[in-house]
């Protein structure tokens, strides 16, 4: 309520200063800009922004600076158009391809959204995310050498090729500069120090163009965002947070603490010997360890990377630029101290696939000290839970080291009135990722043989035995030539006729590949990949600008693509431009789009392991709800007790699911077809309204089928597909705990075992179509406090659905629900929103510069295709039933201020979030943070 009344509250606020701007616009004239035509994304002709059928959004050198981001991912972020698809700051220790970040477009995910570098690609990153998707990692890109940003809101796979699906965001960085200057800049959140990062970048640059014949500079920049723990954050989670399912003992001590615990069985957990007064329970008498500051949240992530251009003549009718690009990256979390058994029970079963073998490792139990055992008092195998204190101080560790380069020369010039442009260029990038896990024999041994020493700072040789080092390495190279030529051929009644033609050249080599300790199966639970391969692309593609009319043209553009890994592929496009008076323009278009399968998807590989996160076993995460429960429910139930039931349910409502997925040479192309119409109006001079109207199919999506999916049709899938695993043990933990407190339960899981491994090979099945309205809204006018700028942009999601196999049809339409992963905002905003809206107004009088931007979001509901009754099948209190069934819409603003009053000096003050508006009530995701967030930033001209 306090969101949806200030957005009305900001929106009477717009209505009355468009109100105002509109009379002051008839008072004064402000002179026209000049608009020169150049090379616009989506175009090899050139252009103007204005003069395209697309929907094209430009982000300035202004605009970037007043949003006071410092990394590419930040500054995209400040469109509504972009979604945060994986984020370096936020992503997960235990992703694929941690310490880089990647934007997507419509919903559709990175490897649909092509990002260019000065209209060229760059090396994809070196770790593929989820062992499988290929994507441009933007922290490697180098934010202080950025001159503008261009998104296009539309596929252009007939102008780029592959992966121009749900649309294009090309980076431009500067191609001249003179002078030399230094930044640097600070921010912090309010009231949470450790979350904050700094930057300092530098340019220097020398030459004339039109005096010297060149100008070359080269820029530098170095970024550092610290880390913070679970623990830093405690005091900030809201009371809420314990309410939402499987969070009541978020902030319990940890059973695995040094001196450890005994558990005999679900209903007797007995402290061992020497545990510390101050660490014993009160209630359940065990002994316990606070483990969130051991508990990383984000990374710690150092970076730094260097620019360089020198733009030069050849003769007199060559413009050449030779660009070296140069990033570095180390992103370190926060891990704890081993537990035994890993934190988990010796009761519960682990399966895992060796890649070399080709066969399923497993069951595997942790063992249990044996009887003797200097740590065992009973006359039976024990389960003993302790904390491994001596794997801490940063022998565990978890972290991504990367690095990307790119070396290109860029040739443009004019023949016989004709533009033509080429360009040559090579391009690498290398990430590692490393950490630790438990060796399945050496673990086993030193635990059942007394050589590890519980409680003692044991031999790093031994500790290395135990929890060896695994890595995983990427290496990615792409080898370029392309060349276009473009101009007026003939002159038509209603205008010149204008062509472009030109080549693509590229040659791809990529390889991943696991440790092999990871691929012969060694480490407990541990998933590997391992491809090397390469692939050669061809394309040859040719576009036009034909004036059918007066005041009416058309676009067309058509590109053959061929691999050597796939068939070949031709996308089509056309654009309509329809100018009905000097103040409203009609345009559409009409597109074919692909995605070529990459080298892990069909190359020369054994395939990959993975498993799947958050998974909700449809067949027995009802029982476990309702046996959590009885407990959750009970009034005497201890914490530690609900939190071991939370553990339980936790196996079957938000547990793992281990696959295996192997390489398909026979994939083909995933195909789209996307269509777009709208106008641009211009009711008075300086201010422009836009609205397009969006839809995009994608066809033949390459993937393993949806876990959802996969669970949904599981009476129909062959034998073998998908393994259950007997879980009596486990389960007959579960239900002693529950017969506890509530002695006459008769509520089982009969018989159904839980979810063990899913084979599932890439196959071309999936299919997903979305569609909407994009919309903005800009203008200016002078008054007697300066000039007043208005900007209003958003996206309005209509539908979105994905094709279910089993039922051999679209589900139902996902906008407006819950959609894990879809996270756009820094703070972790679920959801597919319909709505997502900025305003931005901006003052600017002599050396002051002032500009506020409102960020509102739509609400979503709770439930979606798995989870259609969400609260209810997660047994929330009917109490909170209201808050849990929708995440409430999200509405913050920002502030900037910018003074250049001191000769060579700029000095800039940015607010996020200046109302320190907490982020909606979120119950499948608990609470995320969203403070306020104050930086300063300082810009020194020599």
């Amino acid at each position: 309520m306090k969101h949806e009344q200030f957005f009305k509250q900001s929106a009477l606020s717009l209505a009355l200063a468009m109100a105002f701007a509109n009379q002051a616009s008839a008072q004064q004239a402000v002179e026209p800009e000049k608009i020169q035509r150049v090379e616009i994304t989506g175009s090899s002709i050139k252009r103007t922004a204005a003069e395209a059928a697309g929907s094209i959004q430009v982000l300035g050198r202004d605009d970037i600076a007043r949003t006071g981001e410092t990394t590419v991912m930040g500054i995209l972020s400040s469109s509504s158009a972009i979604g945060t698809d994986i984020s370096s700051a936020s992503s997960s220790s235990g992703g694929f391809a941690t310490g880089s970040s990647a934007a997507g477009m419509r919903g559709l995910g990175k490897v649909a959204t092509l990002v260019l570098v000065n209209g060229r690609r760059i090396a994809q990153y070196g770790l593929s995310d989820g062992a499988q998707q290929n994507f441009t990692n933007l922290d490697a890109i180098p934010a202080a050498a950025v001159e503008r940003i261009e998104i296009l809101k539309d596929g252009a796979s007939a102008i780029y090729g592959s992966d121009a699906i749900a649309g294009v965001i090309n980076i431009i960085l500067m191609k001249d500069y003179v002078g030399a200057e230094i930044s640097s800049n600070y921010k912090e959140a309010d009231g949470f120090r450790d979350m904050r990062n700094r930057s300092v970048s530098g340019k220097i640059g020398y030459g004339d163009i039109d005096e010297n014949g060149f100008n070359t500079y080269v820029t530098y920049e170095a970024y550092k965002s610290d880390g913070y723990t679970s623990d830093d954050l405690r005091n900030h989670v809201p009371d809420w947070h314990r309410l939402t399912p499987g969070r009541s003992t978020w902030d319990n001590r940890s059973t695995f603490s040094p001196t450890g615990n005994y558990f005999v069985n679900a209903t007797n957990i007995v402290a061992a010997p020497g545990c510390p007064a101050g660490n014993v329970d009160a209630n359940d008498k065990q002994c316990k360890m606070d483990l969130l500051p051991y508990t990383g949240q984000t990374t710690n992530a150092k970076r730094y990377a260097v620019a360089s251009n020198t733009h030069f003549r050849i003769g007199k009718a060559i413009d050449a630029n030779f660009e070296l690009t140069y990033a570095n990256a180390s992103n370190d979390y926060i891990v704890a101290p081993f537990g035994t058994a890993n934190g988990g029970t010796t009761s519960a079963n682990n399966l895992w696939y060796n890649v070399y073998g080709g066969k399923l490792v497993g069951p595997f139990n942790y063992p249990k000290l044996p009887v003797g055992h200097p740590n065992n008092p009973y006359s039976t195998p024990v389960e003993y839970r302790a904390r491994l204190m001596d794997t801490g101080d940063g022998f565990n560790f978890n972290r991504t080291e990367s690095d990307q380069y790119r070396a290109m020369l860029a040739l443009t010039g004019e023949i016989g009135g004709f533009d033509w442009k080429s360009a040559f260029g090579h391009m690498e990038s290398k990430a590692t990722k490393a950490t630790r896990a438990p060796s399945a024999k050496g673990y086993t041994d030193a635990i059942v043989n007394g050589t590890y020493k519980f409680g003692q700072k044991n031999d790093s040789a031994l500790l290395e035995s135990m929890f060896p080092v695994r890595t995983t390495e990427g290496k990615a190279k792409i080898t370029f030539f392309d060349a276009t030529i473009s101009g007026e051929v003939a002159q038509l009644p209603a205008g010149p006729l204008s062509i472009a033609v030109g080549t693509d050249i590229r040659r791809e080599s990529y390889e991943m590949k696991s440790s092999d300790n990871v691929l012969n199966g060694e480490l407990v639970g541990i998933f590997g990949l391992q491809v090397k391969d390469a692939v050669d692309h061809y394309a040859v593609f040719t576009e036009a600008t034909i004036p059918v009319v007066k005041k009416v043209e058309l676009s067309a553009a058509l590109r053959a693509d061929k691999s050597s890994h796939s068939e070949a592929h031709i996308s089509p496009k056309l654009g309509l431009r329809y100018t009905v008076t000097d103040g409203l323009l009609l345009r559409a278009t009409a597109a074919g789009g692909f995605r070529a399968p990459n080298i892990v998807e069909s190359g020369n590989g054994l395939g990959r392991s993975a498993i799947s996160t958050s998974v909700e076993d449809p067949r027995r995460c009802p029982i476990a709800n309702q046996l959590n429960a009885l407990v959750q429910n009970s009034p005497t139930a201890t914490a530690g007790d609900k939190n071991l039931a939370n553990i339980y349910r936790g196996y079957d409502c938000s547990g793992s699911l281990p696959s295996f997925a192997s390489s398909n040479p026979d994939l083909k192309p995933e195909t789209s077809r996307s269509l777009t119409a709208g106008f641009v109006i211009e009711p008075v001079k300086n201010w422009t309204a836009a609205i397009d109207y969006f839809f995009i199919e994608r066809r033949n999506e390459i993937g393993t089928r949806g876990t959802t999916d996969i669970l949904k049709g599981e009476a129909a899938l062959p034998a073998g597909q998908l393994i259950r695993v007997d879980n009596s043990a486990t389960d007959n933990e579960f239900l002693a705990l529950v017969g506890k407190y509530a002695p006459g339960n008769t509520i089982n899981y009969g018989g159904v075992g839980k979810l063990g491994m899913a084979y599932d090979p890439y196959v071309n099945s999936g299919r997903t179509r979305a569609s909407g309205f994009d919309f903005d809204a800009s203008g200016r006018f002078d008054t007697g406090l300066g000039q007043v700028r208005m900007k209003l942009e958003g996206a309005y999601l209509w539908k979105y659905q994905s094709f279910s196999v089993a039922d051999n049809a679209y589900g139902p339409n996902q906008a407006g629900m819950y959609a894990s992963g879809n996270n756009t905002f820094a703070s972790g905003y679920q959801g597919q929103s319909r709505l997502n809206a900025k305003f931005r107004l901006f003052l600017k009088k002599d050396a002051w510069d002032n500009g506020m931007t409102i960020n509102y979001r739509s609400g979503y509901s709770n439930n979606n295709e798995a989870s259609p009754t969400y609260c209810a099948t997660q047994k929330v209190a009917a109490q909170y039933l209201d808050t849990c069934g929708k995440v409430g819409s999200n509405t913050t603003v920002d502030y900037n201020l910018a003074y250049t009053g001191i000769n060579h000096v700029r000095l800039s003050l940015y607010i996020d979030n200046i109302f320190q508006m907490e982020a909606p009530m979120q119950w499948r995701d608990g609470y995320q943070p969203q403070f306020r967030k104050i930086g300063v930033g300082a810009n020194y001209k020599f």
